[in-house]
């Protein structure tokens, strides 16, 4: 009788445990459960700037993490798809001799420069070169000077004036404070390339 109770006591005890440790979910819920709490609770991307950041560790850093870390928004992929947009609005501007389109897109040196050219092309009564194609276009370098960024992007085009093809590559240059609300940036400089 008493092995019984004891053999009993046993089982009761093997039983408790197994439950305990069988009955509760433990670990990750399955996929199905997780989208439902992770987009709920997603957490959203935070720029932290270390204390100890000095300039030396800015001295192993590319011109382009620079603007990133000075401007958390920035993005390669997105600035490229605006620079390009940007090109062919200038050359199409340009073409079509829209002062207020330039004005809006070129810092005021560059204006100036683009307003010369117009103008000359005007009194000459040349045709202007429109874009055919945008063969290329790729970042070549940044830079961070103060709060100001550059970025350069190598542009190989194809224009037309009707009668002839043009092929060009010209080393375009863009700034933007990143202190400033106005996410825009600015043609600054164009060499050829």
């Amino acid at each position: 009788m008493i092995e019984i109770i004891l053999l009993a006591a046993i089982a009761i005890f093997v039983l408790t445990r197994l439950f305990s440790v069988f009955g509760k979910s433990e670990g990750a819920p399955p996929p199905a459960f997780r989208r439902n709490e992770q987009s709920e609770s997603r957490p959203q991307p935070v720029h932290v700037v270390q204390d100890n950041e000095d300039d030396e560790d800015d001295e192993n850093l590319s011109g382009l993490q620079l603007i990133a870390r000075s401007d958390p928004e920035f993005s390669q992929a997105e600035f490229l798809k605006g620079a390009k947009a940007a090109y062919e609005m200038i050359v199409k501007a340009f073409a079509d001799g829209d002062r207020a389109t330039l004005k809006s897109l070129l810092k005021p040196d560059i204006l100036e420069d683009y307003e010369r050219a117009i103008n000359a092309r005007e009194e000459s009564g040349d045709e202007p070169l429109e874009l055919m194609r945008l063969r290329e276009a790729t970042i070549e370098e940044g830079e961070l000077n103060g709060s100001v960024a550059e970025i350069s992007v190598l542009f190989a085009a194809e224009l037309t004036n009707g009668e002839r093809v043009t092929k060009t590559r010209e080393l375009w240059t863009f700034e933007r404070d990143t202190k400033s609300r106005d996410p825009n940036w600015q043609l600054a400089d164009v060499s050829a390339a």
